[in-house]
């Protein structure tokens, strides 16, 4: 399973068109992003809209955009991208391949669902067939694991990307897929299909996407770094206190309505605090499911020492 992530990690690599650049100078400020293309990405969206970047001294110079967390893990294990928005387990992905990377705060859990195809209403109804997701390693991926153990399921697990599931699905050409938000409400509102599992069902507390730097920004700027925390955590409070006014926010930068932003995001739970314990049984998981070859070191991968800093002055 490791060699299929190896090889799914290169050939995103090998491909794609986008050409990157260094993404950080800390001259007077200034920051260059990455960030995953879907509402998991809330936060980042909410602080840029809301000039909250700005208003805490930093210079937001460029922002790279990604259609799933394994194409930004790849661009983190080029060396390319030094501050990231994705979700947990492509950064546990990159960490485990030697990336020194650092978590320093939670942007949000859940937003993972296995959705059934015109007519599925019943998740029995999976086996023996084709289930879609974007990727090994994906938390899409990593749920429909625990969802097949859980239900005793037998299924073909086809790799795809988002767009071309939701196509997939709604013409009926596989039965089911494991897709984050917000592709999860747009095959429910767009293609009448149904959601069958939601993390909520599976791992309670399963964590979703997180603020990630690399370990060399910490120990050089962490005022750097604190400052992003804090915009992050002023837009997680935003999110929470208007969802009505960050659904629009985050439906125009998506290019979807203003309901379906509304819908998606109200299946995340959006919190900047990290629970260590949820980190490492996600470690385990993974290890489990041979997504890694062993767990990684949990104290050298989450530093929660900026974010207490933060939330206590």
């Amino acid at each position: 399973m490791t060699i299929l992530i190896a090889v799914a990690l290169m050939s995103i690599l090998a491909f794609s068109v986008l050409v990157l650049l260094p993404l950080f100078s800390t001259k007077a400020g200034q920051i260059a992003m990455a960030v995953e293309f879907n509402d998991h990405s809330a936060a980042a969206w909410i602080a840029l809209d809301k000039g909250f970047f700005e208003e805490e001294g930093l210079n937001v110079t460029r922002l790279e955009t990604f259609t799933t967390g394994l194409e930004l893990s790849a661009a983190l294990t080029k060396g390319d991208v030094d501050v990231a928005w994705a979700c947990l387990g492509p950064l546990i992905l990159a960490r485990a391949q030697g990336v020194p990377i650092v978590v320093v705060a939670q942007t949000h859990l859940h937003g993972y669902a296995v959705v059934g195809k015109p007519g599925v209403r019943d998740i029995k109804q999976l086996d023996r067939g084709v289930v879609a997701c974007p990727g090994v390693g994906s938390p899409s991926y990593l749920l429909l694991r625990m969802v097949i153990d859980k239900y005793g399921l037998n299924v073909t697990i086809k790799s795809m990307k988002p767009e071309a599931i939701l196509n997939s699905l709604i013409t009926g050409q596989i039965e089911a897929a494991a897709l984050p938000e917000h592709h999860v409400t747009l095959a429910v509102k767009r293609g009448n299909c149904t959601v069958l599992v939601r993390s909520q069902d599976v791992w309670p507390e399963m964590p979703g996407s997180f603020l990630v730097v690399k370990k060399e920004l910490l120990e050089k700027h962490p005022e750097l770094v604190a400052r992003l925390v804090k915009a992050t955590i002023r837009a997680t409070k935003f999110i929470n206190e208007k969802p009505q006014e960050a659904a629009r926010i985050v439906a125009k930068r998506l290019g979807i309505t203003f309901e379906e932003a509304l819908e998606s995001m109200r299946w995340l739970q959006y919190d900047n605090q990290i629970d260590v314990a949820q980190v490492e049984r996600y470690v385990e998981l993974m290890t489990k499911y041979g997504l890694i070859d062993k767990p990684i070191d949990v104290k050298d991968f989450v530093d929660t020492s900026v974010l207490s800093k933060v939330l206590g002055g």
